[in-house]
Formats: structure tokens, C-alpha cells, sequence
């Protein structure tokens, strides 16, 4: 083969090549939040308006949410998170349950009984609705009130981190002075719940990275929540949230019990009767009565004790 046929040759795979690592890197890094784009990208498009934005920095939305699941509504990403279904295929299964649950639906395992239904949700994280407490937050009193948005948790631009959240969460007052909290995002972490005996709490799916910090990080905002082991029997001195389950090295931190984005898991009995922390009843959810206090439970009522304590641990003590 003559030396310039060799050259062509070399040149081609070469080309070859670089498309093929190009295109590995955009689908890993999740489309329009990665954060290197190409020369003649569309993504800005997808969320900005150079001179017609109806919100501010250009957003072509008026509120986050309905700029988030523009996309995330089943129509661009294969990430619903207003249902809570993975559109994919994850695990072996076809529209499984994403483990942060949704923000109007839920694809759950609710009775931990292997049976997965849809149902609307019971609480959630009140993104895109008008300011809440955020309990258990600074330092004294039930917590500070906040106007959550999506953009509050996750860097809409990406990061390495899982899920691409933020070091340091944007909704409190005192945000800036927090201190970071990365979470590396790691090859072996699954989005979608198994189902199996062990729901949500098959702690496989998440690297240690993320197991071991998802405290802190919740902590940050949810200040008095945080909490090492003896806690619950140790006062604290800081009422309402006086006596806490630990949650500092708990297996699997929060996520043990609680979802990100909201549960249709429901509550009924002496799960359904706790007041707020300030005192005062269970309120209508914003999409329907709620009055069951499922607090991004996984599990109905508190099934999600016994995922942990066996019966037999409780009849001990």
C-alpha cells in the first residue's frame, strides 16, 4: 500500500475516533446540562432567549419548574421526574421507578411487597409553589421560609456530582456561607429502584461516596435534622427537634427512608395523627388533601422502621 494511502487511512481513524469520543462524552454527561458543548451548539436554546426571556437570566419560562420539565416531562428526557419513571430501559426493566420519586406522580413500591403502582403524591418538595417552612433549618424556631425551585438543588449547567446538585444548595439565607459538600458521582450509582425485598434500601445502586455524604448534604439546609448516633435519646436543647433519629452514619443516611422529589406512599392510623413540628395539624397539600404527614416517606405508614428494626429487635426493648 503506497504512503499516502497509509496516510489517508490513519487520518480516517483518527477522525473516527474523535467522533466517537465526542459522541460518548455528550450522551454520558446528560445533553444540554453538560458542560462542554460544541462549537455550534443548541442547547442554550433549549432553556435561554437572548431577547424574548420571559424570567429573569434569559430563561425563556416563567418559573423554573415549568422550564425543568419542559424536558423532564417525558418529552425530551427520559427522566420524568413529574411521574417518577425512568422512560428507558434501567436494570433489566422498561419505565422503572426513579428513586427520588415525582413531583405530581409516583412509580413506588409503597407497600414493600414487591408491587409497584402509580399514585399521586402525599408530600413532596415544594419546587415551583409558593414558600414553605423548610424544617428542622438554622438554628433556632421550626425553620426558615423558602420559595423552592429546582435550580435551588441542581446546577442546570452540570458537574461531576451526582446528580448534578449543587456543592451548596441556594435556598437559605445563609447559602453562601455554607460550607461545600461534594457528592463525585460514581460509575456503579443507578437512578431506578429494584424491585425486590429490599425497595429502595438496596444501597447497592449508590456508591459510598454517596451513601456516606447524602447527610451532610441534606444537612445543610436541614440544619437540625443532622444528627449522630445516641441522638434519640440524648436532648438536644433545641426545640422542636429536641430528640432525632442519628442520620451520621446510618447506612445509607437519608436516603434510608426518604425520597428526593415526592411519595405517594400513603399514611393512615397512628401514622397519619403527628401534628408539624410548630404544632399544628396536617394541611391540605397543594394537589389534594394530604392530611397523612408521609413527609417523602418510601413506605406506608412507618414501614420504613421496619425495614431496619425487625419485628423481633422492637419486642426487646
Amino acid at each position: 500500500m503506497r504512503a499516502n494511502t497509509w496516510r489517508a487511512v490513519v487520518v480516517f481513524l483518527a477522525i473516527v475516533s474523535l467522533v466517537s469520543v465526542m459522541a460518548t462524552t455528550v450522551f454520558a454527561t446528560g445533553g444540554p446540562h453538560q458542560g462542554t458543548f460544541t462549537a455550534t451548539t443548541d442547547a442554550c436554546a433549549g432553556c435561554h432567549r437572548a431577547h424574548t426571556g420571559t424570567a429573569a437570566k434569559l430563561l425563556k419560562s416563567t418559573t423554573q419548574y415549568a422550564l425543568c420539565t419542559s424536558c423532564h416531562d417525558g418529552t425530551s428526557a427520559d427522566t420524568k421526574v413529574t411521574t417518577g419513571v425512568y422512560l428507558g430501559t434501567s436494570q433489566g426493566v422498561q419505565n422503572a421507578g426513579l428513586r427520588g420519586g415525582g413531583f405530581e406522580q409516583a412509580y413506588m413500591d409503597t407497600s414493600a411487597s414487591g408491587n409497584v403502582t402509580s399514585g399521586n403524591i402525599t408530600s413532596k418538595h415544594t419546587v415551583g409553589a409558593s414558600a414553605a417552612t423548610a424544617w428542622g433549618s438554622g438554628t433556632t424556631g421550626n425553620g426558615e421560609t423558602v420559595a423552592l425551585e429546582c435550580g435551588n438543588c441542581h446546577n442546570p449547567h452540570g458537574n461531576s456530582n451526582y446528580r448534578i446538585l449543587r456543592p451548596k444548595p441556594t435556598s437559605l439565607s445563609g447559602w453562601s456561607s455554607l460550607t461545600a459538600v461534594n457528592i463525585t458521582a460514581g460509575l456503579s450509582d443507578n437512578y431506578t429502584i429494584t424491585y425486590d425485598a429490599n425497595n429502595y434500601r438496596d444501597l447497592s445502586a449508590y456508591s459510598a461516596n454517596v451513601t456516606n455524604k447524602m447527610a451532610e448534604w441534606c444537612g445543610q439546609c436541614h440544619t437540625r435534622y443532622k444528627a449522630s448516633p445516641g441522638s434519640g435519646s440524648t436532648d438536644s436543647g433545641s426545640s422542636p427537634f429536641n430528640y432525632r433519629h442519628h442520620t451520621d452514619t446510618l447506612s445509607g443516611e437519608c436516603l434510608a427512608c426518604h425520597v428526593a422529589h415526592g411519595t405517594s406512599a400513603s399514611m393512615s392510623g397512628n401514622a397519619a395523627g403527628p401534628t408539624w413540628p410548630d404544632g399544628s395539624a396536617n394541611a391540605t397539600w397543594q394537589t389534594g388533601t394530604e392530611g397523612q404527614y408521609s413527609r417523602l416517606l418510601t413506605v406506608d405508614n412507618r414501614g420504613v422502621c421496619l425495614q431496619c428494626h425487625s419485628s423481633s429487635d422492637l419486642s426487646q426493648n
